[in-house]
């Protein structure tokens, strides 16, 4: 599959000016807190990448870091504009309450709007949907990996599932490859689940601090990426989550230590329990220790320390 693209060149860092005439290698639908590491990611190893997006203004801002641009929205009635034929295409594509489509317009509508607008490629075309644990539903605490059937209880996992057929199915009929990577919960640096003031401040959290709190941090989702993109023969189906699964109460405690704020305070509700969400389950994932493909951070801890001097040196 590297043939498909030119040689990786990691001394290459300065990815400011791009001819408009090269030909981008990656498409990235979705360039937000994942899509936009990743696009980091693979300018730096000197690969060509365009982006999709919603907004002129954030167009300029991709533009400003290297980025090919496509200002287009999938979610909408009009159709797409002319795309690049890239042999790798991403969907990153996160729900957005504030944008005013349902999250069917946009995974479902909106992916199939994409898969009817792109080009033929030279090469075959490998497509990679960023898709959601929450596939699996309430497991009632017990372990779940990529055999366990999905059995999704919310909308957000309904849908994605959804997405996931419909892209699989389009890539049999068009003899391209499938790669679907079911997201933790990610965090990361400006991305702690919960903003510090609400630990300091000692307001409850309204789940049992007992519960399984899957935790993929947004680094090793690049990794996994890169791994799906670049590598001969990809897994048709990966969870990604951290080796060391942690309880709420881990997680938040770890957090609250990590960060010189008091203890987390639980206080779980018939409303907003996990079991009314996203669902109990701890996920592993056998495919990841099959292929080798190592993560920097395996526990929350060593996530947290990361994600906590990077906002310190922000600000």
């Amino acid at each position: 599959m590297l043939n498909v693209f030119q040689p990786r060149n990691p001394g290459k860092t300065d990815m400011s000016v791009q001819s408009p005439e090269s030909s981008p290698q990656i498409l990235i639908v979705g360039c937000g807190y994942t899509g936009l590491r990743a696009a980091r990611f693979w300018l730096q190893a000197g690969y060509s990448v365009a982006a999709i997006t919603r907004s002129v203004a954030r167009a300029a801002e991709l533009q400003q870091q290297g980025l090919q641009t496509i200002v287009a929205d999938l979610a909408a009635d009009s159709p797409a504009p002319p795309l690049p034929a890239c042999p790798i295409v991403v969907w990153s594509a996160g729900y957005d309450r504030s944008s005013g489509c349902t999250r069917r317009q946009l995974w479902i509508h909106g992916l199939e709007k994409l898969l009817r607008s792109l080009p033929d490629c030279p090469q075959p075309r490998r497509l990679i949907l960023t898709s959601t644990t929450g596939v699996y539903g309430d497991a009632g605490g017990s372990t779940v990996d990529e055999c366990t059937p999905p059995q999704p209880v919310q909308e957000g996992g309904v849908v994605c599932l959804e997405a996931e057929r419909l892209l699989q199915a389009w890539c049999r009929q068009h003899n391209q490859t499938a790669v679907i990577l079911r997201l933790a919960g990610i965090y990361g640096p400006h991305r702690l689940l919960r903003r510090l003031q609400d630990l300091r401040d000692q307001r409850p959290i309204p789940a049992s601090p007992d519960e399984w709190l899957n935790l993929i941090h947004v680094d090793d989702i690049v990794t996994a990426l890169d791994h799906c993109a670049l590598s001969d023969n990809p897994p048709p189906v990966m969870n990604l989550a951290a080796a060391e699964t942690a309880t709420r109460q881990t997680y938040y405690q770890t957090l609250a230590e990590l960060a010189g704020t008091p203890a987390p305070v639980f206080q779980p509700t018939a409303e907003s329990s996990t079991r009314g969400s996203s669902g109990n389950r701890r996920v592993i994932s056998t495919v990841r220790p099959a292929r080798n493909l190592l993560f920097q951070y395996e526990n929350c801890r060593s996530g947290l320390i990361q994600a906590l001097a990077a906002d310190a040196e922000h600000h």
